[in-house]
């Protein structure tokens, strides 16, 4: 048995992602080249064999339901075991798809994370970053700056503040004598 690796919800989510597009673009191309092929002066002519050919497998699909009636009483007392033989298939191909889908996804993720355009976003990404904390710490360095300033300013204003008003109170006392 192979290892496996871990699955998660996310690649399986990724992985289911990526299998529809696939599918989706399958379809256009199989309808597209269905209709190129279609020439519309045979279309009722391709439009009769079509339905001849529904006709006839819808005939061989109602004998084997009238056959499949024929044995149903023998398939029900059968319907336990077989019920549960096709519950554990079921849930094993469930598994089992998770899994592929999961694998897929991981795949995909691994891809768009080691393109040339993701590991360019990521290394802005991370300039961007250091910028912003290179910003931060001058802006802080420059408002501890400032608040130093302007305290000194104050103290210092304060001071010649005292001094003005001791030489006015001085001049004054001066000026009456």
């Amino acid at each position: 048995m192979a290892t496996r690796t871990p699955v998660t919800p996310f690649y399986a989510i990724a992985g289911a992602g990526d299998l529809a597009v696939e599918k989706v673009r399958a379809v256009g191309e199989d309808v597209t080249a269905r209709f190129a092929k279609i020439d519309q002066k045979n279309l009722q002519t391709e439009l009769t064999k079509e339905l001849t050919k529904a006709q006839v497998e819808l005939t061989k699909r109602f004998e084997a339901i009238v056959a499949d009636a024929r044995t149903a009483p023998a398939k029900l007392r059968e319907l336990p075991k077989t019920a549960q033989a096709g519950f554990t298939t079921v849930l094993g191909q469930a598994e089992e798809t998770y899994e592929d889908l999961a694998g897929r996804g991981k795949d995909l993720v691994e891809r768009i994370r080691h393109q040339q355009a993701t590991e360019d976003l990521v290394s802005t990404a991370k300039t961007t970053v250091s910028k912003a904390k290179a910003t931060r710490t001058t802006a802080k360095k420059t408002a501890t700056s400032a608040t130093r300033n302007v305290k000194a300013t104050a103290t210092s204003a304060r001071k010649t503040a005292k001094s003005a008003a001791k030489a006015a109170g001085s001049a004054a006392d001066k000026v009456g004598d």
